[in-house]
């Protein structure tokens, strides 16, 4: 089987990079209960900065999910990590995303790759990232407001 595309989606952010990572990785400020394993009890995503670092979902109840760890860790930069949540088969495929100055702000571009004969079945769970990012924005003027 040849290997799968990623799934690639960009945004513009009307920050400089650095400001732009700083939100993205505030997970829990702005990612969509809807796409989490409970969003009834959903409270926040834990990140633990640097390579090796967990990504958890957090829960009323005190529980935790492991959405994935991470390999990449370049503040301003870029993050990737592994993903595992709504893997049906167990088998993490891989996020990566990056941050580009602009005019005006910075560009994120998202790929969620890693697809191979044992996940690709999962692939398709993963078409709605521009739904999943559309909170992002409203979090980064959340943080301009704050300045």
């Amino acid at each position: 089987m040849p290997p799968l595309m990623p799934i690639r989606l960009d945004l513009e952010l009307p920050v400089a990079p650095a400001a732009a990572f700083d939100a993205y990785v505030d997970l829990g400020s702005w990612w969509d209960p809807r796409y989490t394993s409970d969003a009834t009890t959903f409270s926040g995503v834990a990140v633990t900065p640097g390579p090796g670092g967990e990504i958890r979902e957090l829960h009323a109840d005190g529980s935790s999910q492991l959405w994935g760890t991470i390999t990449l860790w370049q503040p301003g930069t870029a993050l990737s990590h592994s993903f595992v949540l709504a893997h049906d088969t167990g088998v993490p495929s891989q996020v990566l995303v990056t941050f580009t100055a602009r005019p005006g702000g910075s560009l994120l571009r998202l790929q969620h790759g890693g697809w191979n004969e044992d996940n690709a079945t999962d692939r398709d769970r993963f078409t709605d990232w521009a739904t999943v990012l559309a909170g992002l924005p409203a979090r980064v003027h959340r943080g301009r407001s704050r300045r």
